[in-house]
């Protein structure tokens, strides 16, 4: 589903919601196995992305978080880490993404082979660097708490964050709200906020828009990754709005998840002409084999957005961006501003 179609390439971009250990490529994870002499069910990529890649769509979001075993156990040393950063700052490059944010899981991502979360960011720091003087990007990162390795875990995450807070520019709360519910992380939540890290969590992606309206009022965030059920609710529609939340959304991930029935009832352009600053990204573009340019197609040919729509989009993702403002603001002007 990868797509390089010119009206899509050629737009620069601003993507917000994109997860690094979902962004792998399959030929990275064969030469890592090989280095470090990792077992794998095939060595060849026609094969191996049998196993790392979702073509169809899947009972649920917890079959599709299955998938990830493989790309995790990938990540072996801070000098992978670096080159996993760099191949995926590469390949947004390719598609004139400009206005970068790549989020981790640094408990999630580092624990399999007891990785220094210190070391794995400078490696991610190196990466951006280079990318930024060859790409003329601007990177920001985000570092994910995962609910499911616990309360402690977020603690761990949100202290380790403001630790490094002039590297991490927010916070991120991932994984199932059902089996986690929120207010085990309210208070590293609230942490994060004022210590002035800012702060997107995840909801309303397989959970109904009353997930949204209880995350917006107990933890008031700058954005929400997915957020798409609020349709749902009109009433969650509109404090969405009026807190001024942005949504990180994802339609062709959504859809893989069954978090939608079909891809044609994504409610990206409903969400969109009821005046929600929703944005538009990859997600998970390796293992769900998509990329930005794919996911504005989407957005245009088969949702109907027209490409002023997914413009004002783009700009949105822009006004939202955690990075700060002098350094978007420089790229913004150059490549945007017409």
């Amino acid at each position: 589903m990868k797509n390089f179609d010119p009206r899509y390439n050629d737009l620069p971009k601003t993507e917000i919601h994109i997860h690094l250990e979902g962004a792998i490529r399959t030929q990275t994870i064969i030469d890592i196995a090989k280095e470090y002499n990792l077992k794998l069910p095939a060595y060849t990529v026609s094969e191996l992305d049998k196993h790392v890649k979702v073509y169809d769509q899947m009972r649920d979001l917890h079959a599709v978080l299955e998938a990830f075993a493989i790309f995790q156990n990938s990540i072996t040393s801070p000098e992978v880490v670096e080159r996993i950063a760099w191949e995926l700052f590469e390949d947004s490059a390719k598609q004139n993404i400009k206005l970068f944010e790549v989020r981790f899981s640094p408990d999630w991502a580092f624990h399999g082979h007891n990785l220094d979360w210190d070391a794995c960011l400078e490696g991610l720091l190196r990466a951006r660097e280079r990318a930024e003087r060859e790409f003329d990007m601007a990177i920001g990162f985000i570092a994910i708490t995962s609910r499911s390795r616990g309360p402690e875990s977020c603690v761990k995450t949100v202290d380790w964050a403001i630790r490094h807070r002039e590297d991490i520019l927010g916070i991120d709360l991932a994984d199932s709200e059902r089996d986690f519910p929120l207010r085990d992380f309210i208070p590293s939540v609230m942490r994060a906020k004022e210590a002035g890290l800012r702060v997107t969590i995840h909801t309303g992606e397989d959970t109904p828009a009353s997930f949204v309206a209880d995350t917006i009022k107990l933890a008031s965030p700058d954005r929400i990754g997915h957020g798409i059920h609020v349709i749902e609710d009109m009433e969650a529609v509109e404090l969405v709005k009026e807190r001024g939340v942005t949504l990180e959304v994802n339609p062709w991930s959504n859809y893989l998840t069954s978090s939608v029935r079909t891809i044609d009832e994504h409610p990206l352009k409903e969400l969109f002409d009821l005046g929600v600053r929703v944005t538009v990204n990859s997600d998970d573009p390796e293992v769900l084999d998509t990329n930005l340019n794919n996911e504005y197609r989407i957005a245009h040919e088969v949702l109907g957005m027209s490409m002023d729509d997914i413009a004002i989009c783009n700009r949105n993702a822009f006004e939202a961006s955690f990075l700060p403002e002098e350094r978007k603001d420089k790229i913004w002007q150059k490549y945007f501003s017409a």
